[in-house]
């Protein structure tokens, strides 16, 4: 059963658009402000990324979209948040019928036959799996990322000529942001009035 977020923190995403001082117009700072990106007007307080730690209590890094290497040739989409999960996608121009990546946190990932290989985020430990692949037709497979209390998978179904090709645009788009520094940036923007996590800590 879905349950609610805090009220504290629906409060919060009603009137935080964007940071004092931000250069997104006030359109688009309101829609970039219900998707997944590392940062808005310059602050980490991204209402989505706040929902997301509240989410998953335990996480201590958050996944999200960096914007500027985000290239015209992909989207965000499918967003969805509720209690122990959040997820989103990426889409792709060239095949608008799927999503070509889907991006899941959750306090803990199952997955099979991986292969570690070296991260390109410190203190995150990263594994791969190739599950199947098509000659010139389809590549579908995941990406691992393992932090204290807590687990994102990417998962791959790229399809066309290209396959793999796509995986390198996909890990330079998509990153992480420390949970505490979304901590500080709540707290020092709500003036202390609004902690991210609940007294005594995370679950």
């Amino acid at each position: 059963m879905r349950r609610l977020l805090p009220l504290a923190l629906a409060l919060l995403l009603a009137g935080c658009a964007l940071p004092a001082g931000g250069q997104v117009g006030q359109g688009e700072g309101f829609e970039v402000s219900r998707q997944p990106v590392c940062e808005l007007g310059g602050s980490v307080r991204v209402p989505l990324l706040v929902l997301m730690a509240q989410a998953v209590p335990t996480a201590s890094q958050l996944p999200c979209v960096d914007l500027d290497n985000l290239t015209a040739e992909w989207s965000i989409g499918d967003v969805f948040v509720r209690n122990g999960r959040a997820r989103f996608a990426l889409d792709s121009i060239h095949d608008v019928d799927h999503d070509a990546v889907v991006v899941v946190l959750e306090r803990t990932c199952r997955f099979g036959k991986v292969t570690r290989v070296p991260s390109d985020h410190p203190d995150i430990q990263r594994y791969q799996e190739v599950t199947e692949i098509r000659a010139g037709r389809q590549f579908r497979g995941a990406v691992y990322y393992l932090f204290r209390g807590g687990c994102v998978t990417y998962r791959l179904d790229f399809r066309g000529g290209e396959q793999a090709r796509p995986l390198g645009d996909v890990v330079l788009a998509l990153g992480f942001v420390a949970r505490d520094a979304v901590a500080a940036a709540v707290r020092n923007d709500t003036e202390g009035r609004v902690s991210l996590d609940p007294p005594g800590g995370r679950r």
